[in-house]
């Protein structure tokens, strides 16, 4: 069981580019694969008030600066509806990334352990990706 501790959407900083797209290539093989749901598990020696109040807003604002040099990755893919156009990643002001934090009273030893496990034990970790937000422009699709 996990409770969730922390929910939020991080941006690129303020300092990043409007807006661009990028077209995708044959090397951007991983966009047609699944969206990545990591889930990182820590053991902190710390309290749970420190860990929120400290250590969460610091890997909130290295992820936000990450964003920032990293724009595609705060992007979206989108597919064109008519065939012959090209799918692009797109980025636009506002574009953010989820960042969850929960705790859990599962057993950390076992699912962070270097051994074989089953995949549905990490299944309640990992956050539900919202529904994708309609596309803006009529004869686009976003995923």
């Amino acid at each position: 069981m996990s409770t969730i501790l922390e929910r939020s959407q991080i941006s690129p900083g303020p300092d990043s580019a409007p807006e661009f797209s990028l077209p995708v290539v044959f090397f951007d093989a991983m966009v047609w694969v699944p969206p990545n749901q990591s889930v990182l598990f820590y053991e902190f020696p710390c309290s749970k008030s420190h860990f929120l109040e400290t250590i969460v807003p610091e890997l909130q604002s290295s992820l936000s600066l990450t964003l920032t040099q990293f724009l595609p990755l705060a992007g979206n893919i989108i597919y064109p509806r008519k065939p012959g156009n090209k799918t692009v990643l797109r980025y636009e002001t506002g574009n953010s990334v989820s960042f969850t934090v929960s705790e859990s009273t599962a057993d950390f030893n076992h699912l962070s352990g270097s051994h074989p496990r089953g995949c549905d034990e990490f299944y309640a970790f990992a956050p539900h990706l919202p529904p994708p937000p309609l596309p803006k422009t009529p004869s686009l699709v976003r995923c």
